[in-house]
């Protein structure tokens, strides 16, 4: 899998990883990372999880088992955090930080991305 399986996801779509029965929906992406969000399983509505696919970054090296190819993760931050509002504001912020160098994704938390389906964002 390479960045060109996402080539035709964009901001709105759904996706889900690999088996997970939990659809993820795309908020931000750019050439390299794509943002999205899903519902905490057992949370308060509106309490978001965030996952973030990295296309290309990890095509030469492994770490904590996962790689080479396209990955995801959370920031390295303590507990994997994020300010995201229920609307999945704040998603957006996560690739100008991970492009500034300002955060980084985390290794302990890495996983290796085989296959997702993906569910283009119906016109209303």
């Amino acid at each position: 899998m390479n960045e060109k399986d996402f080539a035709d996801v964009k901001i709105g779509d759904r996706i889900r990883f690999d088996g997970d029965r939990y659809w993820w929906d795309v908020r931000d992406r750019d050439e390299r990372y794509i943002v999205a969000t899903r519902q905490q399983t057992f949370a308060p509505k509106g309490d978001l999880f965030y996952t973030v696919v990295d296309l290309t970054g990890w095509q030469d090296h492994k770490y904590n088992g996962a790689g080479n190819g396209v990955v995801r993760s959370s920031l390295n931050s303590l507990g994997g955090g994020w300010d995201i509002a229920p609307d999945g504001a704040g998603a957006e912020k996560i690739i100008p930080a991970l492009v500034s160098g300002e955060w980084e994704l985390s290794v302990r938390r890495v996983a290796n991305v085989w296959s997702f389906e993906h569910r283009p964002a119906v016109a209303r």
